[in-house]
């Protein structure tokens, strides 16, 4: 390459990065039945994702799909009801606890709970009918999840239950943090749908987004620095990446960047790529793809645009 060509090579890749618009590897299909699908989580060490797909009867089921030999099978092959989110604590050495959502009736929709794999199931006793968004603390000790639109911490071993970080308006989508120390949400509070973090204790209540516009559905990287989530900006669904390691959170980045809906992100626990529903075409299905740091753990490469 001649000099005059290589340093207008740099020039396009110095714009490139400064736009933030750094192109990258594809995304990687990795279903294609194209049913509408959400809530996608790795477990066993990113080996397994489980996540919820529009079935015929029942109609929502939970499915386990490997990832080294792509094959999708039920998740819970006996349940005659619809079911769907589910979600599990961190590996442990007695195994993991998980608890998840089943429909059982006209709105109607219960959470239940299993301790480690081989226990039997447990209904949250709830005040409502309707529950929602659980997340499990690493420990599997507690669930906290949505009631009436309100967050709810419950203690597993006393079924004990306490608020959290209760407001006006709508709190949703709750997620713990690897070390089970925060939570982050989705609030209404302000009268726009933001992201918030609090300390698990509740305590520390910070806002972390500050857009016009919805942000939610929450997801942490696997060393908390970083949280995944949906942006809708002029309708359009996206995943942004921001991170939350300081004291001030940085500014969101998008990663999806499509026309269509893309939701329901997840964290591959090595942290390097991320996993989410993508819309191509009028059909949902899985993909994942890697993703940019800003240092710390698991650095990969990606194209990102600022939000």
């Amino acid at each position: 390459m001649s000099g005059r060509g290589f340093v207008s090579g740099c020039v396009v890749l110095l714009v490139a990065m400064v736009s933030g618009t750094l192109a990258a590897r594809p995304p990687h299909r990795l279903t294609s039945d194209g049913r509408n699908k959400r809530d996608p989580v790795y477990i066993d060490s990113g080996r397994r994702i489980i996540y919820t797909v529009q079935s015929d009867a029942p109609r929502l089921v939970l499915m386990s799909l490997d990832r080294k030999t792509q094959e999708s099978r039920r998740f819970a092959p006996q349940a005659t009801l619809p079911e769907l989110k589910a979600v599990f604590s961190r590996d442990a050495r007695d195994g993991r606890s998980s608890a998840w959502l089943r429909m059982t009736g006209n709105d109607q929709v219960a959470l239940l709970v299993r301790a480690k794999p081989g226990a039997s199931e447990r209904k949250i006793k709830t005040a409502k009918s309707v529950a929602w968004s659980p997340s499990l603390t690493p420990d599997g000790r507690h669930v906290v999840f949505n009631l009436a639109g309100q967050l709810v911490v419950h203690e597993l071993s006393t079924g004990k239950n306490r608020d959290l970080a209760k407001s006006s308006g709508r709190n949703d989508w709750p997620a713990v943090s690897p070390d089970g120390r925060r939570v982050a949400f989705g609030s209404s509070r302000s009268g726009d749908v933001e992201l918030y973090v609090v300390d698990f204790g509740g305590g520390n209540l910070r806002r972390l987004t500050h857009r016009k516009g919805l942000d939610m559905r929450p997801a942490w990287s696997s060393n908390g620095r970083r949280l995944a989530f949906t942006s809708v900006r002029a309708g359009n669904y996206e995943i942004s990446v921001m991170s939350v390691g300081g004291a001030v959170a940085g500014e969101p980045v998008n990663v999806s960047r499509d026309a269509e809906r893309d939701d329901f992100a997840a964290w591959h626990p090595g942290g390097r790529r991320l996993l989410w529903v993508a819309e191509r075409g009028g059909r949902q299905d899985l993909l994942e793809a890697e993703v940019p740091v800003d240092g710390g753990e698991d650095k990969g490469g990606g194209g990102v645009q600022r939000d």
